[in-house]
């Protein structure tokens, strides 16, 4: 009976073989495809293959340890269950995994965007009043949830992520346009673009972490766009290399200190939406 159950597994696993090569293929060439969603793809292929080698490997030489390791579990004490099993979803629960994988991504984010400051910095020539601005000044404290004090206290948790939203959000479309502007600049050194994309992706990340968590817990909420211009779009498209910098080095600076807030709030998201880590 083991061994059928087994048989209609890998044959479960193995239909999706193709058709997920056929899609990592078409995503391939397709234009304006973001490349979060082909990396995505790619490592779902990946893991299903894997999956099946995992699966043929137990069929054709560990039939006898599976149905071995089936019966000690069946003999186990009940004692010996891990507590989460007992509570309702096991101990897999989707909503702390995607809190757990957005505090992850804001610490990519951190780590990415320091290195990116720091490549600029070491190209920064000028040191004039305009440089220390781009260094100091960030758009994005117009849209800051409160993070200490009464209001932090009292701040509804629906509008508290609908803010931290908008608040990520915010850079969302100025890194659209440095991958963009880079992409077409000559003598880009590849480790400043590549810093860049990876910035922009795990950005877009974090956002559909948030965006699920949102509708996750909040089915029915809806949510406005409020977002603050950013000034330095200009200098960013700007034929002015020295103006071009500037953008980019308010840009590092202010997603690098961004992200310490972040945390801060997904912190205290997570401890009130799940109750984990408070």
């Amino acid at each position: 009976m083991t061994k059928t159950y087994l048989k209609m597994l890998i044959n479960f696993v193995d239909a999706w073989i193709s058709p997920l090569y056929h899609l990592v293929t078409e995503l391939s060439v397709m234009q304006d495809v973001f490349e979060s969603i082909l990396s995505k793809t790619k490592v779902i292929e990946e893991n299903n293959r894997d999956l099946l080698c995992d699966l043929e490997l137990i069929l054709t030489k560990g039939a006898l340890l599976l149905l071995v390791v089936s019966n000690l579990l069946l003999w186990e004490k009940a004692s010996s269950i891990p507590e989460c099993l007992q509570e309702e979803g096991g101990c897999w629960n989707p909503l702390v995994e995607t809190f757990n994988s957005a505090m992850q991504q804001a610490g990519n984010l951190r780590k990415l965007a320091d290195q990116f400051y720091i490549e600029l910095n070491s190209k920064m020539i000028r040191r004039d009043e305009a440089a220390v601005r781009a260094g100091t000044y960030c758009h994005y404290t117009l849209s800051n949830p409160p993070d200490r004090g009464t209001e932090h206290a009292d701040f509804e948790t629906e509008a508290y992520l609908k803010t931290l939203i908008n608040y990520v959000s915010a850079w969302i479309s100025p890194l659209y346009y440095l991958v963009t502007e880079l992409s077409v600049m000559q003598d880009v050194p590849e480790a400043i673009l590549s810093k860049a994309k990876e910035i922009e992706i795990n950005k877009r990340e974090l956002l559909d972490d948030l965006k699920w968590i949102l509708k996750k817990v909040y089915p029915t909420a809806e949510i406005k766009e409020e977002l603050p211009n950013w000034e330095y779009l200009s200098s960013l498209k700007s034929e002015a290399k020295y103006h071009k910098f500037l953008a980019m080095f308010n840009l590092s600076n202010c997603i690098y200190n961004e992200t310490y807030h972040i945390l801060f709030y997904l912190s205290t998201l997570k401890c009130r939406l799940t109750g984990k880590d408070c």
